[in-house]
């Protein structure tokens, strides 16, 4: 197959982009910092000799840095079968809109709701005129209702996704393209980690995952979905409740909480798959 991954040069998107390669898959990378989309491309190389990966650097929320990465996909690898809206941030403030900074603000909407606004339609440009292809958004605090007091822009952004999916679920119809979302639930990544405090991390230990736990999990079922509006959900409420059942077991798993060292890094295990 042949797969978009936007944002993926760090975090689920990184992660999302090995599973592939290791699978045997082509990739497009990209992100905004050239410098990150280098490094990686090198990593890849080393790991994934044989693999056909590429990359570009690109601002989802910029229109014509959009256009470029839909012809440089279509350039390296002519069809795309899978494009991931995966591109977001949350900001480098954790304030109440009242103290937000106006211009972060703009910045975390555009790159999450304009930037799946814009991958969507250049996918939808490659893919409609093939008869085939799925497109994935990525879910959030905030997709399902959930509030997200401290980081309103991302909430209000990731809020839309759902309803946008039904929409394009809608305007798809009749053509062999489908669109879904995924929800990865709770990442250990720079996203939630640079605004964490010690009182967030009983709860990062029993819901939270490392990005490649995750990105195992997504990968073989973004590859067999059919259809169109479907959901892939790392977490749901029955993992969940049993989670919490289960919370003994799950203690200092990523943060030891009789470490006073503990607010400082995470436990270097990695949780099994």
């Amino acid at each position: 197959m042949n797969i978009v991954i936007t944002g993926s040069t760090k975090g689920l998107g990184k992660a999302l982009a090995q599973e592939f390669l290791h699978d045997g898959h082509n990739l497009i990378i990209c992100s905004r910092n050239e410098q990150m989309v280098k490094k990686i491309l090198e990593e890849n190389s080393t790991k994934y000799p044989n693999a056909k990966c590429y990359g570009i650097s690109c601002d989802v929320s910029d229109p014509q840095e959009i256009e470029k990465l839909r012809i440089f996909a279509q350039e390296k690898l002519n069809e795309i079968d899978i494009w991931i809206n995966n591109a977001g941030i949350s900001g480098n403030e954790n304030k109440n809109l009242v103290e937000a900074t106006p211009s972060i603000l703009i910045e975390v909407a555009n790159t999450i709701l304009v930037g799946m606004l814009l991958g969507t339609q250049a996918a939808l440009k490659i893919m409609v005129p093939q008869n085939h292809g799925k497109i994935f958004n990525i879910e959030g605090i905030g997709s399902r209702g959930r509030i997200s007091p401290k980081i309103s822009a991302y909430g209000a952004a990731k809020g839309g996704i759902l309803q946008f999916t039904k929409t394009i679920t809608q305007e798809l119809k009749g053509t062999m393209v489908g669109i879904h979302t995924l929800s990865p639930g709770m990442v250990l990544t720079d996203l939630i980690l640079k605004k964490a405090d010690p009182s967030h991390y009983p709860i990062f230990n029993i819901l939270a995952e490392q990005p490649e736990t995750v990105a195992k999990f997504l990968v073989p079922r973004i590859k067999k979905i059919k259809g169109s509006g479907k959901s892939i959900r790392f977490l749901t409420t029955l993992k969940i409740l049993w989670r919490f059942l289960t919370a003994k077991k799950r203690k200092n798993r990523f943060f030891n909480l009789n470490d006073e060292k503990s607010d400082k890094k995470i436990n270097e295990s990695k949780p099994p798959n």
